[in-house]
């Protein structure tokens, strides 16, 4: 999110805290409106980055399809998503590489595509006019 209040009604969000960064998830603003909810609180950006990428794994591993992050958590508890993904180390840390491993997979950069193909040329530098060019 942009700012911090979008971090409160989103998927996920992240505060940045004197202390660190407050995670939040299961959050709505479209046709529901809800509140996040407060997963935890983490010292460093390496921390948070691990704990949302496990949190997106569990969800995707025990989401059913279409169901928003918010529905899930209210079906699988609150409480126990905290207790897999900030309480227990190492259930984190495999939910982690798992999702790691399928980006190998499943990540397909479409910029990389698009500038090594046929739309090559939409990314050549424009002429550039100088001033002196442009009276004459």
């Amino acid at each position: 999110p942009r700012n911090c209040a979008e971090a409160t009604c989103k998927d996920v969000g992240v505060i940045c805290v004197d202390s660190g960064y407050e995670i939040h998830f299961a959050g709505a603003a479209g046709l529901d409106i809800k509140g996040t909810e407060v997963l935890g609180l983490v010292k460093t950006e390496d921390e948070a980055l691990e704990h949302i990428v496990a949190l997106t794994q569990m969800y995707r591993e025990q989401g059913r399809y279409l169901e928003r992050i918010y529905k899930w958590a209210k079906r699988i508890g609150i409480a126990e998503i905290k207790r897999q993904i900030m309480d227990d180390g190492d259930k984190r840390k495999a939910y982690y590489e798992r999702f790691v491993f399928s980006q190998k997979f499943a990540q397909v950069d479409p910029w990389s595509e698009r500038v090594s193909g046929k739309d090559k040329h939409e990314f050549r530098p424009m002429a550039s006019v100088g001033f002196a060019q442009a009276a004459e």
